[in-house]
């Protein structure tokens, strides 16, 4: 928090953030984090598989059979203890068409293909909830956090499993049984609806980067209290990034520090009239 003298006319409030974390300053749901090596990666919760309804693929599955598959399958349950029940970036297909992938290729996920790892499952309600962590290192891991962080996007699940159909089940029961839960995969249409993330999208066009980082130059020029910070915190306008939907200038300078400074008075009030009117 930075504040000049009472007395003087320009004072303001800025947030200061010495090391970037985030490319976008609202996470919309998800935790941000970094490796030892410095590398993103996010943690948050998920809805894996729903129960009670038919999904998409017309399966209908019980979760109390779910459930006391998951909890007495030694494998799984070692695996939550040890922090490595992984998940991969979809669910593995054969490379060759017309091929087929081995048993252990399917109930075994690849560790090099890991996307995320899936602890503190449980049951809410007809949802099988977990929580859930990218991995920073591996390819899968990156391009799966870049996705949510950079792109906007929303991360949804679909589990994989062994079991046996039930013939003739009635439309209001389950039509399937499983025999193994082996993990939920992160896929980008899932047959179980409300198998997602709780993570907001950001759909933005990419004009609208350019306009916002326009409009920030515009406050900053209009503005004499954002010319005196400018001017204290030797800001260039090629550091002027953006603008947030608060009305608040995004600078991030050379040496990796980045500040989110508010706008007030005037120019404010105008800028905040742009945004609701879509003028950007």
């Amino acid at each position: 928090m930075l504040k000049s003298n009472q007395t003087s006319r320009y004072e303001t409030h800025c947030f200061i953030q010495e090391q970037p974390q985030v490319s976008e300053l609202d996470t919309r749901g998800f935790e941000l984090l970094r490796s030892i090596k410095g590398e993103p990666y996010i943690r948050f919760p998920a809805t894996l598989q729903t129960y009670d309804v038919t999904n998409r693929m017309g399966r209908r599955y019980d979760a109390q059979n779910v459930i006391s598959v998951i909890n007495n399958d030694e494998r799984i349950q070692t695996l939550k203890r040890q922090n490595k029940w992984r998940g991969e970036l979809n669910h593995p297909n054969p490379d060759i068409k017309g091929t087929q992938l081995s048993d252990i290729r399917m109930t075994i996920p690849e560790q090099t293909r890991t996307s995320h790892i899936i602890s503190n499952d449980r049951l809410e309600g007809n949802r099988l909830r977990a929580t859930i962590t990218t991995h920073p290192e591996t390819k899968c891991g990156q391009i799966c956090t870049s996705e949510v962080v950079d792109l906007g996007g929303v991360p949804s699940f679909s589990v994989r499993v062994l079991g046996t159909m039930i013939p003739n089940a009635p439309a209001t029961q389950p039509n399937i049984r499983v025999s193994k839960f082996i993990t939920a995969d992160w896929v980008d249409f899932p047959s179980h609806q409300d198998a997602d993330g709780d993570i907001r999208a950001r759909i933005m066009e990419c004009a609208n980067v350019y306009n916002l980082a326009a409009l920030a130059k515009y406050a900053c020029d209009k503005s004499e209290q954002m010319q005196v910070v400018c001017e204290s915190f030797m800001i260039s306008p090629e550091e002027i990034m953006g603008m947030t939907q608060d009305a608040s200038v995004v600078v991030e300078q050379a040496s990796g520090t980045r500040m989110r400074i508010p706008l007030t008075g005037e120019i404010r009030r105008e800028v905040v009239d742009f945004i609701r009117r879509g003028i950007m």
